[in-house]
């Protein structure tokens, strides 16, 4: 089984790029697994994903009642700040393009979360806030793709 992780964020607006550091940070730890990271959704993230069997997503959001740094659990069709566009088709809309026209695109096995806050200032790296917290994200979600994994298989 083919499986990839994808980090998706802008790798230049601090923690809205948490996902792209979160994945990175998880590189290596599950042997079969690909790591990629994408900073924009559109047709081409169908030649990232196209031939997985499993994707799992780590994106940042914003929600005002969670703590900088919490991780959310989403549902497949849930999204995150990049997964859904105001200026044309979303995640999964693309999934299902792909899929329409014959590409084998993957299933969506999760979607990670990672709460910001409010403020997105321009810088290639993580707040003191969010890089504090980097690690504790880190092995939350790799426990829980260990569990996700061996339930998918």
């Amino acid at each position: 089984m083919k499986v990839l992780i994808l980090g998706m964020g802008n790798p230049i607006l601090s923690d809205d790029g948490v996902g792209l550091h979160i994945a990175r940070s998880l590189e290596g730890r599950f042997a079969g697994t690909d790591v990629r990271t994408s900073a924009l959704i559109g047709l081409d993230i169908l030649d990232i994903v196209a031939g997985y069997d499993q994707v799992f997503v780590i994106d940042a959001i914003q929600n005002g009642g969670r703590p900088p740094g919490t991780v959310v659990k989403l549902a497949a069709g849930e999204g995150a700040l990049h997964l859904f566009s105001s200026h044309g088709m979303h995640f999964f809309e693309i999934l299902q393009l792909g899929k329409d026209v014959g590409i084998a695109v993957p299933e969506v096995a999760g979607v990670y979360g990672v709460v910001i806050g409010p403020d997105c200032r321009f810088g290639e790296g993580l707040s003191p806030l969010l890089a504090g917290k980097q690690a504790g994200i880190v092995r939350q979600i790799a426990e829980d793709l260990g569990r996700e994994r061996t339930y998918h298989a």
